[in-house]
């Protein structure tokens, strides 16, 4: 006997907790200019640093599903104010909640604001590399110093945090170890991720969903 099919019903996106946005803008007076909203995710990462978009402009394209459209907001992450920004496509998850007029005080008071992430402005050398670069300083008759065991540091910010560039600084540390792992303190990085690790969520694909059974006739032991 084959096994039925099981079609899945709802939304995939197990983490959002809300609305899509302009399900909630295109009920407000004047698409919501003027109003606070947040995400779930931001208030769950980091429930002390209040995230939220202040609306400036909106305008939606009036699709069929209320998804499209572009929106300028004024945008506060983590309790710091990064000016006027224009969404797009980040705003099509549904995630997102109003936050009503008599919470907007409140809401906005940032017990704990995010602090600037302070990196070094140089890395130490490997020690292999370091013990080949001075025989060759000493085959060649150079003067080595302690300062050439260390190289400078150019940064690669990762996309989803470009916005926070403005706060990631460098700069001489205090600390110096053998590796950067020693000099760096790996709670600012887990700040950058909140409260909870990512998670990567993938849509699943068109059409009802199969079940295929792991055992079958032709896989079982054969008994004498």
């Amino acid at each position: 006997m084959s096994a039925k099919l099981i079609r899945f019903i709802g939304n995939y996106d197990v983490t959002a907790e809300g609305k899509f946005l302009w399900e909630i803008l295109t009920q407000l007076r004047g698409l919501g200019v003027g109003r606070l909203v947040t995400k779930t995710e931001w208030n769950r990462k980091w429930p002390e640093q209040p995230s939220y978009l202040k609306i400036v402009r909106a305008r939606p394209e009036m699709d069929r599903w209320l998804h499209g459209g572009k929106l300028w907001a004024e945008f506060t992450f983590r309790g710091r104010n990064l000016g006027i920004y224009e969404f797009g496509t980040e705003l099509n998850r549904s995630d997102w909640k109003l936050v009503h007029k008599h919470e907007e005080k409140l809401f906005t008071e940032a017990k704990d604001a995010m602090k600037e992430v302070t990196l070094p402005g140089s890395f130490p050398i490997p020690p292999l590399q370091v013990l080949l670069a001075k025989k060759y300083a000493k085959k060649s008759g150079l003067e080595w110093t302690a300062a050439q065991e260390r190289a400078p540091l150019q940064l690669a910010i990762d996309p989803q945090f470009k916005l926070l560039e403005l706060f990631i600084k460098q700069g001489d540390l205090t600390k110096q170890g053998k590796t950067i792992y020693e000099e760096v303190n790996p709670q600012d990085f887990l700040d950058l991720y909140g409260a909870e690790l990512p998670t990567k969520v993938e849509p699943w694909n068109v059409g009802p969903a199969e079940f295929v059974p792991r055992f079958t006739q032709d896989t079982l032991p054969k008994t004498a």
